[in-house]
C-alpha cells in the first residue's frame, strides 16, 4: 500500500493526523490552512488559489499550479498526479461536509479511484465519520457508536448482504433512486456489508473500521 493523505479546503478541527510518517501528504489548494495550523508543510501543494492566498504559501517540497479554467477539480488532479506515480489508497481530509457541490464532486472521486484500481476514504472535519465506496467486494466493521449507511452509487447495486446490523439484507438489490439503506445501527462485536455486482457508498463511524 502506497498511502496519500490528501487534504481538502473544508476547515478541520484536528490536524492531529498529519503525525503520519508512512504517507505522502498533498495540500489540495485551502487545505494547505491545515498544515499551516499543524506547522508543517506538505509534500505537494496543488491548486489554483481559490480558497487561499498564494502569499500564505511557505515552502511545500513540490508545488503544482493550476489554471481556474480547468476540468478537473483540484483534488481531482492532485490524485491523477499521484496514481500516475504508483500511489493506491487516498485518505481525504477536508473534503467531506464542506460545500454541498464539493462533497458531491469528491464521492465521485471515490468511483474514480475504483475504476482506476485504487481506494479512497472522506474523514469529516470532526475525524469522526468516514465515507468510501466498495464495488463487487466486503468489508468487515467493529461495533462502534453512530449509524451506519449504505447508498447505491451504480444505477442498481444486486447481491447486497447486511449482517450483524439492526436491519439485515439478503441479497437484496439496492438502488441509486431509492435510500433504503439510510441509518442503520450496530448490535453485535462485528458486522459485514457484501454486494456481489454493483457499487455501494459507505458513510459510517471512522472508529469502526480498522483502516
Amino acid at each position: 500500500m502506497k498511502k496519500v493523505i490528501l487534504v481538502g479546503a473544508s476547515p478541520i478541527v484536528d490536524v492531529s493526523f498529519l503525525d503520519d510518517k508512512d504517507a505522502f501528504y498533498i495540500a489540495a489548494d485551502g487545505g494547505y490552512k491545515a498544515f499551516l495550523k499543524a506547522d508543517k508543510e506538505p509534500d505537494l501543494f496543488v491548486g489554483d488559489f481559490d480558497t487561499i492566498d498564494k502569499t500564505l504559501l511557505c515552502k511545500p517540497k513540490k508545488t503544482i499550479i493550476l489554471n481556474p479554467i480547468k476540468d478537473d477539480t483540484d483534488t481531482l488532479a492532485a490524485i491523477k498526479y499521484c496514481l500516475k506515480e504508483g500511489y493506491d489508497t487516498f485518505y481525504m481530509y477536508g473534503c467531506l461536509n464542506g460545500k454541498l457541490d464539493h462533497t458531491f464532486a469528491n464521492i465521485q472521486v471515490l468511483n474514480f479511484l475504483l475504476d482506476n484500481k485504487a481506494k479512497g476514504y472522506l474523514i469529516d472535519v470532526d475525524n469522526n465519520t468516514i465515507a468510501f465506496a466498495i464495488r463487487n467486494d466486503k468489508v468487515t466493521f467493529n461495533k462502534s457508536k453512530g449509524h451506519i449507511s449504505v447508498f447505491s452509487l451504480s444505477e442498481k447495486s444486486n447481491g447486497v448482504y447486511e449482517n450483524n446490523l439492526k436491519y439485515t439484507l439478503s441479497n437484496a438489490t439496492l438502488y441509486s433512486s431509492y435510500p433504503l439503506g439510510i441509518s442503520n445501527e450496530f448490535i453485535d462485536d462485528i458486522a459485514s456489508i457484501e454486494v456481489k455486482d454493483g457499487t455501494l457508498l459507505i458513510i459510517a463511524p471512522l472508529s469502526s473500521l480498522s483502516i
